[in-house]
């Protein structure tokens, strides 16, 4: 497994919404956003869904870790929260 470590720059509720063309309806969800800084000392931004964003809240601007799964959809690779988190 790996672990995502990281900055907290954020913790809110993302609201939903309804596609007007398609009618797909997006659901409100729970998100944190990191900086995370690879080797090279470039720094990124890292938007993770989590079951619920309050926990993290007041943890604005501390290190945090995450335990994460990767996948690469095309070319960039992405990170989604491990089942394993409460």
């Amino acid at each position: 497994m790996l672990t995502l470590h990281g900055k907290l720059e954020s913790a809110l509720l993302i609201p939903g919404s309804t596609n007007r063309k398609t009618g797909q309806i997006y659901h409100p969800r729970s998100v944190v956003q990191l900086k995370v800084q690879d080797r090279r000392g470039l720094t990124q931004l890292v938007t993770l869904t989590v079951p619920d964003h309050r926990p993290y809240e007041n943890k604005a601007g501390q290190e945090v870790a995450f335990p994460v799964r990767a996948y690469a959809p095309g070319a960039t690779v992405q990170f989604a929260l491990a089942d394993e988190v409460a």
